[in-house]
């Protein structure tokens, strides 16, 4: 029942598919560093991992996450990620922060770090092509994204602390040496500066967030969207760059159709249009928790097809996996096929709302379930998961066309 026990996680055990069927586990960690013991405080590094490891968790990625992390933690995280790339076809390593290159070689910096000298440097940060290795001797795509080369005060008192014969700090990231299956995407140039953000989240971080869920697009493909829409937002002072050795083509969320073309960024919105759109969205959770609680939570199992076509609409994207509703109609009947009864309850509050425009939206909360198995002899599934869905306003109320879920211990 193991193996039923992981599928009750998503919602009606839509997964429960052939072995040969299941896309390839996807491992990311994503790491936030921001508030500094001897550097002061970023604004958005800790919103930016947030924000990325909810949207990495709605395209089916496992996610492992930590945020202001001093230096034994960052460890800690880092062999946690090790140990859950066992097995996995991709791995990813976000981080959002301070970081620096000394004599070519890239660091990430704890929040505890105190980097007076340089010969600290080896006790005080982790360099990232650590990480990086470990990525690829587990897995056949690794995939980072450094955000992490913002205006650093540890470069500076390095660089003045610098002997003839001691390492130079300089500011911003280094090209990688050498990339075996990888792709490595800067926030900016190498040895350039990246710029924190006056929103919440930085230039980098939002293009990331708007274009990594399309389906059907490259990964270098959406790193050139990426790209127009941070030259766009900073005018030209920050531009992203990418280095990278895959042998294969890399999509965030598989995609039936033709690839897509990168879209043009959009100028951002207006302060004062931001916040009437948040209130718009804002105002609409009560219909958004009554579909939750009547539709998703409450399907009428008698009238399958009928259930589909209003939760999902023509197709839906499970756990990076576009279905149609051929296919998720057959899978949610064989499901509910081995149970005598069954309830889904949706803990109280726990929901939270993100808009995404005025027609779509973000819905993560915790879900109870309990399971009673047809067959005596099997065991009961029981216990709680973490939900995110996206949700799309169709003209008779609201589609899922994302779906994801991790348990909660």
């Amino acid at each position: 029942m193991g193996r039923l026990a992981i599928l009750a996680w998503a919602f009606l055990g839509l997964l429960l598919l052939s072995a040969d069927a299941e896309p390839q586990r996807r491992v990311a960690l994503v790491i936030g560093n921001g508030t500094y013991a001897e550097a002061g405080t970023l604004a958005n590094p800790v919103n930016d991992a947030l924000d990325i490891a909810d949207k990495l968790r709605s395209i089916g990625f496992e996610v492992i996450e930590g945020n202001d992390l001093g230096k034994r933690e960052l460890e800690r995280k880092i062999g946690e990620f090790s140990d859950a790339l066992q097995g996995a076809g991709a791995g990813l390593f976000y981080y959002a922060g301070h970081g620096l290159q000394v004599d070519g070689r890239n660091y990430v910096v704890p929040v505890d770090a105190r980097l007076d000298m340089p010969v600290k440097l080896q006790l005080e940060a982790v360099p990232i092509d650590e990480v990086l290795d470990i990525m690829e001797q587990q897995t056949k795509v690794s995939l980072v994204f450094l955000d992490a080369c913002r205006n650093n005060p540890f470069a500076r008192s390095l660089s003045r602390s610098a002997t003839t014969r001691s390492a130079t700090a300089l500011a911003g990231l280094a090209q990688f040496d050498s990339t075996r299956g990888s792709f490595i995407a800067f926030s900016t140039a190498p040895g350039a500066v990246a710029m924190d953000g006056t929103g919440r989240n930085s230039p980098f971080a939002a293009a990331l967030l708007r274009h990594i869920a399309e389906p059907g697009q490259s990964i270098n493909d959406m790193m050139i969207a990426v790209r127009r829409d941070v030259v766009s937002q900073t005018r030209e002072a920050q531009r992203p760059w990418e280095q990278g050795s895959l042998l294969e083509r890399f999509e965030f969320v598989p995609g039936g159709g033709p690839v897509l073309s990168p879209k043009v960024a959009a100028a951002p919105a207006p302060a004062p249009q931001v916040a009437a759109l948040e209130r718009s969205v804002g105002d609409d959770k009560a219909s958004i928790e009554k579909f939750l609680r009547q539709d998703y939570l409450a399907p009428d199992t008698r009238a399958m097809a009928d259930t589909v076509r209003r939760l999902y609409g023509s197709s839906a994207s499970i756990f990076g996996t576009r279905y149609d509703a051929a296919a998720i109609l057959k899978m949610k009947a064989d499901w509910f096929a081995q149970w005598a009864s069954w309830s889904l309850g949706l803990e109280p509050g726990s929901l939270e709302i993100t808009p995404h425009g005025e027609d779509r939206a973000d819905a993560a909360f915790a879900m109870r379930y309990d399971y009673v198995p047809k067959d005596k002899s099997a065991a009961r599934l029981t216990g709680k998961a973490r939900v995110t869905l996206g949700l799309v306003k169709a003209e008779d109320g609201w589609r899922i066309e994302s779906e994801t879920s991790q348990a909660v211990q």
